[in-house]
């Protein structure tokens, strides 16, 4: 099967499932039941020894969960915890593995633990499984005192401590407010009452918040000036003096990194977003150079997450890929309410 079929197949497959459930939401009717057994203590979290910290979300698009958790991760390492981490791995090819991440290819953990490991302090682990008990318990007994979850907010099978939900730029938008099928959220908005912090990020990419939601604390995109690439660019300015360009994208809000660029003035002619966690191919690679070729473009340009997995084809491609690198900086107020929490 080529590679137009496969986007194509799962295109029609993702179009499929989302008409089923329109008329028939099982997911709505799950995400009730379950979360009034837990309201109610009919069923209960476990507890484990560590200190658990859950970074999750309401929405299925991006709100920045990993390098939210990188940066908090980082943050207590240097403060004298030890820290861990427990991913699920989205994208991986098994994913009912369970394994402590060492040197592991991004098709065995998930394109988002290798941007975990890259960007932690080297001492902090990370636990790669679904089942977020289990995989907390492993990394409490290699010693890890605070084990933070990324995307753990629905996982309501393990207690945790603190419980922070990020508010991104789509829980502005009023037609978003339902659950999906038909919007875009994993429960109701009201959920977020069970969290002990709330966070609104990426907020400088919101044109105007007439939602009225107000978070605990904001936590603003930022850009490192250095840059990913296989090329001599080595910053911002050199991707700046680029006269075109072309944007390769497969995360969960592909319109929020094409607006990130914007903001940055970066001049992108063509854009080519793909399904999230998408298993870059050589085919794919193929139309990228054509795509390139047709419209002489200079530098492809794409997220950390994808330049992991587009590294690999770096022979293939016909100019430098370049990657925009992200970071969030913990404001004063959230680093002294995390420490007072967990104290």
């Amino acid at each position: 099967m080529n590679n137009k079929h496969k986007i194509m197949n799962s295109k029609f497959i993702k179009f499929l499932l989302s008409t089923i459930l329109f008329f028939f939401p099982i997911h709505i009717f799950y995400v009730f039941i379950k979360n009034i057994l837990y309201d109610f203590k009919i069923l209960k979290p476990v507890k484990t020894d560590a200190m658990v910290i859950s970074v999750g979300n309401v929405a299925l698009g991006g709100t920045g969960k990993t390098p939210t958790t990188i940066s908090i991760a980082n943050f207590l390492q240097k403060r004298g915890f030890s820290v861990g981490i427990v991913s699920r791995g989205h994208g991986r090819k098994n994913e009912t593995n369970n394994f402590l991440v060492k040197d592991q290819h991004w098709s065995e953990c998930g394109d988002e633990v290798v941007l975990l490991k890259n960007n932690l302090n080297p001492k902090i682990p990370v636990y790669v499984s679904q089942n977020k008990v289990f995989a907390t318990k492993q990394l409490t007994d290699i010693g890890c005192s605070v084990v933070l979850l990324d995307d753990g907010f629905q996982h309501r099978k393990i207690h945790r401590d603190i419980d922070i939900v990020l508010i991104g730029p789509e829980n502005h938008i009023k037609k978003n407010q339902f659950v999906y099928p038909y919007g875009i959220l994993r429960e109701p908005f009201r959920s977020i009452k069970r969290a002990d912090v709330t966070i609104m990020t990426k907020n400088n990419l919101v044109d105007n918040n007439k939602s009225g939601i107000v978070a605990d604390h904001e936590l603003n995109l930022k850009i490192k000036n250095e840059i990913l690439s296989t090329g001599e660019n080595q910053s911002l300015q050199d991707l700046l003096k680029s006269p075109s360009n072309l944007s390769v994208c497969s995360i969960g809000d592909p319109a929020s990194f094409a607006k990130t660029l914007q903001g940055l003035n970066i001049n992108i002619v063509r854009r080519l977003d793909y399904p999230d966690h998408w298993p870059f191919s050589s085919n794919d690679v193929k139309k990228i150079n054509r795509t390139v070729l047709e419209e002489g473009l200079k530098n492809i340009i794409c997220t950390e997450k994808d330049y992991v997995k587009l590294l690999e084809f770096k022979s293939m491609l016909n100019v430098d890929l370049n990657a925009i690198v992200l970071k969030h900086d913990l404001s004063k107020g959230l680093e002294d309410d995390i420490l007072s929490r967990l104290s």
